[in-house]
């Protein structure tokens, strides 16, 4: 044990000794092809990191005198990827309670809920996701995402006593650092649809009627505080705490994230944004090549997993794989995610992939997971590679989007990262006996 404990701090020391020394250099990327986040592919491109900046980044880049030179040819350079709904951070493992923090059962505090407080920067999940080419991750209250992720056949039928609201989401960033949250408190989740119904006893009319509830009294509040404070006003359906958080999402602020998968349970999210005045980000989403046309006047982006095509829940019969695409086809500002599970985080390159197997552009599907969502999260920083911001990406031995293909470097912040994982070390410790 006490070998084992010397390897994984040895790992961790020398990660963080790794990236002290890459803040302090300069480094150029010669002859990749480089996509920046927000457009085609640049062959033979250089990209030049100072003290952790990106200074150039194109092709015919002057190279400083002194640099050290990494040779691109036949690789790419890409923005560090994004995962759009993950309990990264929240979640170790799903079996033993004690390492879950993604759910929160106090119905006082359930749109209070705030994941962010229990992120853990030491996870052994965020290198595994790190050497996936993942740099940011919106860390999402558990249930909330539409794919069935924590989500049991028994929840589905019948009343379930569990709080409707799911807390509020938080981004954070994969380094190696004491303090990885990038954003927190950037809006409200809830599930919308067969789970949604549970919760509210058994129906999605309850569901609306509910959250206009809600939307109601955090109005109300809003406007009598000090009535409140004095006991002069009527009752509420939410505690203090929660008709407090929910303020940015009844002020059209901060977006509401439904996840929500069904067709009409899709046109009636929208309905109920348009009536409410709300910012809105739909998550699942499976059945929205249907009503993509709708999702696109309305202005309203999606999370989505292309992957998602068997239809284990009645509200999403008719999933498909070819739903990116057609979403992206008819306007849609899609955004591409994996499974909630944060063991998984590092597949999100894959589900790319897979949307474009199925008729997605390349361009958008790498959009879809670095620049789109840097864009809908307000994560200024990443999602691009650009002058003067910090090296937030990540050196790939080919097609990041080939499952054979590797991340060979991977800047966060500025910062080159250790690829070092607990498995990888357990592997080291065990085979090199």
């Amino acid at each position: 044990m006490n070998g084992l404990k010397k390897t994984l701090l040895g790992s961790v020391f020398a990660a963080l000794a790794l990236g002290g020394a890459a803040t302090a250099q300069t480094i150029a990327i010669q002859g990749a092809t480089l996509v920046t986040g927000t457009g085609a592919a640049l062959p033979g491109a250089t990209i030049v990191i100072q003290n952790g900046i990106v200074t150039a980044a194109g092709t015919g880049a002057a190279v400083p005198a002194g640099a050290t030179l990494i040779d691109g040819t036949g690789k790419t350079v890409t923005p560090g990827l994004f995962v759009s709904s993950s309990d990264l951070g929240i979640d170790e493992v799903s079996a033993v309670p004690q390492t879950n923090d993604s759910k929160a059962e106090n119905t006082d505090f359930a749109v209070a809920y705030d994941p962010s407080y229990s992120v853990n920067p030491a996870s052994t999940l965020l290198p595994l996701a790190r050497v996936g080419g993942v740099t940011r991750a919106v860390v999402m209250p558990a249930a909330a995402f539409g794919d069935g992720a924590h989500t049991h056949e028994v929840d589905t039928a019948g009343h379930v006593e569990e709080p409707m609201f799911h807390g509020q989401p938080a981004v954070i960033h994969t380094g190696a650092a004491p303090d990885i949250l990038v954003r927190t408190r950037i809006g409200v989740a809830l599930p919308f649809g067969e789970s949604a119904a549970s919760n509210a006893g058994g129906s999605r009319s309850l569901t609306v009627a509910i959250l206009k509830t809600a939307l109601e009294d955090a109005r109300h509040y809003a406007a009598n505080k000090a009535a409140f404070n004095q006991g002069g006003t009527r009752d509420y359906s939410l505690s203090r705490q929660d008709l407090e958080a929910l303020q940015p999402v009844a002020k059209g602020e901060a977006p509401l994230f439904l996840a929500v998968s069904r067709a009409a349970d899709i046109r009636l999210a929208l309905r109920l944004a348009k009536e409410e005045k709300l910012k809105l980000v739909l998550l699942g989403v499976e059945e929205g090549w249907i009503v993509a046309d709708e999702i696109a006047a309305a202005g309203v982006p999606v999370v989505v997993k292309p992957t998602t095509n068997i239809p284990n829940r009645f509200e999403i019969q008719r999933a498909r794989l070819e739903n990116a695409a057609l979403m992206e086809k008819a306007g849609v500002t899609v955004i591409i995610t994996t499974t909630a599970d944060g063991h998984y985080a590092n597949q999100v390159r894959f589900e790319a992939g897979t949307a474009v197997a199925h008729g997605m552009p390349k361009d958008k599907a790498l959009a879809a997971i670095t620049s789109r969502p840097a864009a809908v999260f307000g994560v200024k920083d990443a999602g691009v590679i650009a002058v003067g911001k910090p090296a937030d990406l990540v050196l790939w031995a080919g097609d990041p989007l080939e499952p054979t293909v590797l991340a060979e470097k991977v800047f966060v912040n500025g910062t080159e990262q250790s690829l070092q994982t607990r498995a990888r070390a357990l592997e080291q410790r065990y085979l090199n006996r």
